[in-house]
């Protein structure tokens, strides 16, 4: 059943799906919702003294995710120390040093399950990988972890075993500490995952809990339109526009200038993406399930 979407099994009413009747939450298995249950309260943070981290874009070919990364930032304030950003910044350490200082950490960059070798299942990083092997070590303890979201793709993709665990990355975080785990069954798609992590946070700062939020981001995806898209549309061809009026502040040798053209080539590339949607026929471009349905929460409301 943990493979299975649920949330868009169709109920037989027009449009309609299971998780717009239900909210939906999973647990890989009873015995590890009991360890999220019984873990201490992070009693000195409340949502507002939250500290957030991001990890965006480690392999430099994910322009959406960038882009994820600077909203979330925007939105919760994320200082750059605590924001790792592309190939010079998202290494193995790098990523350990952050998921052990801040309370919510977002996980934007590629990601791979290994059906045939659970333990092998890998988050891609800058210098190599962090696998679902080491997560379940006891030198990967996270215990002030409230919540990580792996916008990444098949971070729940594993298949159950006889004593009904089912060994993902998302099991490894919950494991190692993590008191909720929001992450995806399938590869996804580099703008769609984008918008609906936007949407899922913006949820959140509205106090809705988590299964709460997954939902609501889930119909705002189904229900966004190309008309939504063009308002962000116009944003990045501002900044784009921006970028290029920049180009000769900085030399070509100079460190400014590799940051600039970083992120001009994100620009540009995401905004290629979305001119692709724009000239398509349709006029709700992520109303498919495979677009909204991969995301799934897991662990404690």
């Amino acid at each position: 059943m943990l493979q299975i979407p649920l949330a868009a099994l169709p109920t037989g009413e027009y449009q309609e799906y299971l998780g717009d009747k239900f909210l939906i939450r999973y647990t890989p298995s009873c015995q590890i919702l009991e360890f999220c249950q019984r873990r201490e309260n992070v009693g000195a943070f409340n949502e507002i003294s939250l500290q957030y981290g991001t990890v965006e874009d480690a392999e430099d070919n994910l322009p959406c995710a960038r882009f994820e990364g600077e909203k979330l930032a925007q939105m919760y304030n994320i200082p750059p120390e605590n924001r790792l950003i592309g190939s010079s910044q998202a290494t193995s350490k790098n990523y350990r040093q952050l998921a052990q200082q801040v309370q919510v950490l977002h996980s934007c960059h590629h990601a791979q399950s290994r059906l045939d070798n659970p333990l092998e299942s890998q988050l891609k990083l800058a210098d190599g990988s962090i696998t679902l092997g080491q997560l379940m070590t006891p030198s990967w303890r996270l215990p002030q972890l409230v919540e990580v979201f792996l916008s990444c793709c098949e971070t729940n993709l594993g298949i159950p075993s006889l004593t009904d665990d089912i060994f993902t990355l998302s099991t490894g975080f919950l494991c190692a500490g993590a008191r909720s785990v929001v992450s995806t069954l399938w590869s996804v798609n580099d703008l769609a995952t984008a918008l609906f992590s936007i949407f899922y946070y913006q949820q959140r700062q509205e106090g809705k809990n988590r299964p709460e939020a997954l939902h609501k981001a889930q119909i705002q995806l189904r229900e966004f339109t190309k008309l939504d898209l063009n308002k962000i549309f116009q944003e990045v061809e501002a900044r784009e526009k921006e970028l290029i009026g920049n180009r000769k502040k900085y030399t070509s040798d100079s460190i400014e200038y590799q940051q600039w053209k970083l992120e001009y080539n994100m620009y540009t590339k995401l905004n290629r993406q979305i001119k692709k949607i724009e000239n398509s026929s349709q006029q709700f471009p992520f109303s498919h399930p495979h677009y909204w349905a991969a995301f799934i929460c897991h662990g404690l409301r």
